[in-house]
């Protein structure tokens, strides 16, 4: 969409319904990718950039003077329903899931890999094949928990995946 300064024009919004979150199997080029299922939700880390100051005795004006450093991405948080017959959290793998791709053996073993979250195409109905705009990361699983074990309620699970690098919005 162009400026819309001064106009009036319909929304553009979209829901998550259909989004995944895809984990890179390290397998060849190129490489395929397998969803982690029953994902409830995913929150991008915080994009942040520190300022430090640089201010001295003389600064003009009498005020404060800063510096931009180097910008950071925090970590991803995704949660959903934890399924521990799934192959995405067994350490054998299944699935799909290699058995050196799986969540468990990425956390313990602290590896390096790719990771992709697909968003549907805003304002199309989602079927099986249909993607939407990826975003593209190498990180690390910094966090690995199942949740509380309750009487009436599913038992969840938290990933944490942490980017390595910059990346590209889609």
């Amino acid at each position: 969409m162009a400026d819309v300064t001064d106009l009036l024009y319909a929304g553009e919004a979209m829901i998550g319904y259909g989004a995944q979150f895809l984990v890179g199997q390290d397998d060849g080029s190129p490489e395929s990718f397998t969803a982690v299922p029953d994902v409830m939700q995913i929150t991008p880390g915080d994009w942040t950039t520190p300022v430090i100051p640089k201010t001295h005795l003389r600064s003009p004006d009498r005020h404060e003077e800063k510096l931009a450093t180097i910008r950071d991405s925090g970590p991803f948080v995704i949660t959903g329903n934890y399924r521990p017959s799934h192959g995405a959290h067994q350490t054998e793998g299944g699935d799909g899931f290699g058995a050196t791709a799986n969540l468990p053996y990425l956390w313990v073993n602290v590896v390096e890999c790719n990771f992709k979250i697909i968003l549907p195409d805003a304002g199309v109905s989602v079927s099986p094949g249909t993607a939407g705009e990826a975003l593209e990361f190498r990180g690390v699983v910094t966090k690995y928990q199942i949740g509380q074990v309750a009487l009436k309620e599913l038992i969840p699970f938290t990933l944490e995946v942490t980017p390595l690098r910059a990346f590209d919005l889609p």
